[in-house]
């Protein structure tokens, strides 16, 4: 089976070739609620819980994980315990 070299099909190889290029940077942008805005000082790499925003009475805890698709967060958000000290569940 040949390729047929109209104007046309030419075009379209071209848009198919280039497509996936143009729309890899997409698929490892992380957007969304389940991840950390990045810390106001502009370090980075300190830990999975640096700038992640907790409702009252939680906190973060790392909860490192190995996954395969994004988001992928390595914090979990838990119930704190009255006195401050441990976590609940």
């Amino acid at each position: 089976m040949t390729f047929p070299r109209t104007p046309v099909a030419l075009a379209l190889a071209r848009i198919a070739a280039v497509l996936p290029l143009l729309l890899a940077p997409a698929l490892f942008t992380a957007a969304g609620p389940a991840h950390a805005s990045p810390p106001a000082s502009g370090a980075f790499g300190v830990g999975p819980c640096d700038g992640v925003e907790t409702p009252p009475g939680h906190v973060c805890v790392p909860a490192p994980k190995q996954c395969f698709a994004a988001p992928c967060p390595q914090y979990a958000v838990v119930q704190a315990t009255e006195g401050g000290e441990g976590l609940v569940g």
